[in-house]
């Protein structure tokens, strides 16, 4: 008999994937009608290809970008909360003479059933982004 992950297995599998830039894995984590709101940017990705692509393309933008997961809770439901510090170096923008760091924080909640995710949104605050982009 094959027992599916827990909640907490499924979502430190995503947070090394993320590490890996491993949207492949990341397409395998997330079930095939799953979604995902960038809730800061009021989108909604859906099914987990688009979901991978996403991240394949965030990959491609910031490639030194890691998460460092600060907390995560685990609740009811198979829902997990990570707290995250996002990192990344700048694209250089033209006439720029240094990177610019980017450290943004944020909350993501995951919600597995069956050892997949289901469903994602992610908290992270745009204005900030927007400043150490910019």
């Amino acid at each position: 008999m094959m027992f599916a992950p827990t909640p907490t297995e499924v979502v430190s599998a995503l947070y090394d994937a993320y590490g890996r830039h491993d949207h492949r894995a990341i397409l395998a984590l997330y079930s095939d009608d799953a979604t995902h709101d960038e809730v800061s940017q009021l989108k909604t990705k859906q099914g987990a290809t688009e979901i991978a692509v996403g991240m394949q393309k965030l990959f491609s933008w910031l490639p030194d970008v890691r998460w460092e997961v600060q907390s995560m809770i685990v609740g009811g439901d198979g829902v997990v909360a990570v707290a995250y510090v996002m990192r990344a170096t700048a694209p250089h923008k033209s006439g720029a003479t240094e990177a610019k760091t980017i450290s943004l924080r944020g909350v993501q909640l995951i919600q597995v059933a069956d050892g997949r995710i289901r469903h994602s949104e992610d908290y992270w605050d745009a204005a900030t982004f927007q400043r150490q982009v910019s």
